[in-house]
């Protein structure tokens, strides 16, 4: 079965993102993100085990003992090449460490594989497995948009698993410590 691991986002920013997926879906007519997984961040790759136990217990454990009081903020757009549009993600320091550990402790499982990105580049799909042309559509799209300014706190780690059709879901969501679980709407100043 392959999984992935992220930041589930919730409440208003996660409304306003599956909104804003639909909205680029129905007007560039392209592949219905919003439809096939809910709005995440990837801390993790997606990889394939027969077993996700070990990985369960590790997150279990992790959001147990640790105590995260930083951010995460939506602030703005971009892409990647041609093929990725995005909400930018902006952390604390904080959230940068805790990532960067988690990820640390995932590759140390045995099977797991190394992160192909070793820096992690926070971020909200909105729209990918674009052409050339719908990439420079959809960005002039949303550049004209209002910036987000969404602030919330680090407060889970989930596990996404793939039931087929290109389609994730919820596996388990790992409720993190953290001294403010309330999202904030905010200006980013991160």
């Amino acid at each position: 079965m392959k999984y992935f691991i992220g930041y589930l986002i919730q409440g208003e920013a996660a409304a306003w993102h599956v909104n804003l997926a639909k909205n680029i879906s129905d007007k560039f007519n392209t592949w219905k993100l919003h439809e096939k997984i809910p709005p995440h961040i990837t801390i993790f790759q997606p990889f394939d085990t027969d077993d996700i136990n070990p990985i369960k217990n590790l997150l279990r454990s992790w959001v147990q003992n640790k105590s995260i009081s930083g951010k995460l903020a939506i602030s703005g757009f971009d892409h990647f090449d041609d093929k990725v549009v995005f909400v930018k993600v902006e952390t604390d320091q904080s959230v940068k460490e805790a990532v960067e550990e988690l990820r640390r402790d995932i590759e140390i499982i045995p099977g797991m594989p190394k992160e192909d990105f070793p820096i992690w580049h926070p971020h909200a799909t909105l729209a990918d497995h674009l052409s050339s042309q719908e990439i420079n559509q959809i960005w002039n799209y949303v550049l004209k948009l209002e910036k987000p300014n969404f602030i919330f706190p680090f407060d889970n780690i989930t596990i996404f698993r793939f039931d087929g059709d290109r389609k994730w879901s919820v596996e388990e969501s790992f409720k993190s410590r953290h001294k403010n679980t309330i999202e904030l709407k905010a200006k980013v100043n991160l």
